[in-house]
């Protein structure tokens, strides 16, 4: 999953993201598809997991 720098932000500070995607464990990459770390979805919200 691509996060904007805003939403990017966001998750890094422990901010929960409303989305749309099945519940699991997720990779997330910024605008310029770097790894950034891994993420969890649960309930329709995604939770940073894992930063690298």
């Amino acid at each position: 999953m691509t996060l904007s720098n805003k939403k990017l932000e966001l998750f890094l500070n422990g901010v929960k993201i409303n989305t749309t995607f099945e519940n699991g464990l997720c990779r997330i990459y910024n605008d310029k598809n770097i790894f950034v770390g891994i993420g969890e979805m649960r309930e329709n919200k995604l939770k940073r997991d894992v930063i690298i």
